[in-house]
């Protein structure tokens, strides 16, 4: 990866640390590229780096060589600059993931009482932080491996006019207008407004923009061209069909109505009669309309509702959204519901609290959403699934066939890298 002119500088130490951040960690190994996505020139997710140490960086400017003799026992702090893998002709600094450790950690330690800080044993940190950084380190490998593909494959791309294509979309942060690792979510996580500030943030954190902007680059480039070497087979009408009728089950909905009430409670009248008296001159007047019009499909309470019911949704005319059968409190209003024909008054209803008076406007019931409504959607996941299927096959065989050095593992394969145990011996 090209890299900016500054030299590694010294970040900014971190107090001790939290536990529990160790808990929210999600394992990162294995893909990092978005497999489905509008845009097609954006990495789907920031690496999930959640590096629980406190970072001490050395002062050299010089990448620091892979250390020689016996492997070292135990963990060990790293330094900046610190050479952490060779994968393929890419080098990989410890500052190249650091930065983004740094900053998720400030962002967890921001309330955490100094005294639960303070309790955390230094050697707990120190074994946490080696695991944590090889599991970062993990996430990374896949990317430079198809990066580096890219290299040995298109030596004849012109990588200036790649740049200058993914300028803008760093820039503005693509289509969404927050592409992960674009200027707009960097400005939003380092809580800055302008990229001057931005820049002294990044350069105190052990990077800058230019390092930022390479690495979306670099990350772009790889999406593209694993999109580039996978063909996808776009389904047959008859495999569509066979795939409904396989996973029909994850179409099938339940019977659902809609329905309008009028509610009044007991504890708003002295007695519960008060209360009935109150329903029952509401229902007087919604009779009235349902039997003017016995076929309407459509609201009728309405005014009524608003003025009589004394529930959350009587300024909505004590109008209902879909509510599935048996997902209700009250089995007494769960039966009248679904056992009513649709447009029907119901007679007032005494429930434990209230009484009512339904009405449903609308009911459709169990079934399957239609193979044609769901056609599009079906053809969409195959493909996906396909190019996901192939995307693995294709990786995989570049970790079996790419030698990687670390200071984990020494010499070895990506794969065996990416299976061998996550211990904090280095060599």
């Amino acid at each position: 990866m090209r890299r900016s002119n500054r030299s590694c500088s010294r970040p900014q130490q971190l107090p001790k640390l939290l536990p529990r951040i160790v808990s929210a960690i999600t394992n990162p190994a294995g893909l990092i590229i978005r497999l489905s996505s509008s845009d097609m020139l954006l990495v789907s997710k920031p690496l999930l780096l959640f590096l629980t140490f406190s970072l001490t960086a050395g002062a050299s400017a010089q990448f620091a060589p892979p250390p020689v003799g016996p492997p070292t026992e135990g963990p060990k702090k790293l330094e900046a600059c610190q050479v952490i893998a060779r994968i393929e002709n890419q080098v990989v600094l410890a500052s190249d993931i650091l930065w983004e450790a740094n900053l998720i950690l400030q962002n967890n330690l921001r309330n955490v009482p100094p005294d639960q800080l303070a309790q955390i044993p230094q050697e707990q940190l120190d074994a946490t932080r080696e695991m944590l950084v090889r599991r970062a380190l993990s996430s990374y490998v896949d990317t430079k491996l198809i990066y580096a593909d890219f290299e040995r494959k298109a030596r004849g791309a012109d990588m200036n006019a790649i740049r200058q294509q993914l300028n803008q979309p760093f820039f503005n942060g693509g289509s969404s207008g927050k592409a992960p690792g674009s200027l707009p979510t960097l400005l939003e996580a380092f809580e800055v407004d302008n990229v001057q500030d931005l820049e002294k943030k990044l350069i105190a954190f052990g990077t800058s923009l230019a390092d930022r902007k390479e690495a979306y680059v670099e990350k772009a480039i790889a999406q593209t061209w694993i999109q580039e070497q996978i063909n996808v087979d776009k389904p047959t009408y008859g495999q569509l069909s066979e795939y409904y009728q396989e996973h029909l089950e994850d179409y099938a909905f339940p019977t659902q109505a809609r329905w309008e009430e009028i509610t009044v409670e007991f504890s708003n009248h002295p007695n519960k009669q008060g209360a009935m008296k109150k329903l029952a001159e509401a229902g007087n007047l919604v009779l009235q309309r349902a039997q003017q019009k016995p076929e309407s499909t459509e609201p009728l309470f309405t005014d009524v509702a608003e003025k009589y019911s004394e529930v959350y949704n009587a300024k909505d005319g004590g109008l209902n959204d879909w509510t599935t059968q048996g997902a209700m409190r009250d089995r007494e209003l769960d039966q009248a519901i679904f056992s009513l024909p649709v447009g029907a008054l119901s007679p007032i209803i005494e429930t434990e609290k209230a009484c009512h008076i339904v009405r449903v406007v609308e009911r459709r019931e169990a079934g399957h959403t239609p193979f044609a409504e769901v056609q599009d959607d079906i053809e969409k996941k195959m493909s996906n699934d396909d190019f996901r299927a192939k995307t693995e096959k294709f990786i995989a065989q570049l970790r079996r066939e790419s030698r990687i050095w670390t200071i984990y593992t020494g010499n070895t394969t990506a794969e065996a890298f990416l299976k061998s145990p996550e211990d904090p011996v280095r060599r």
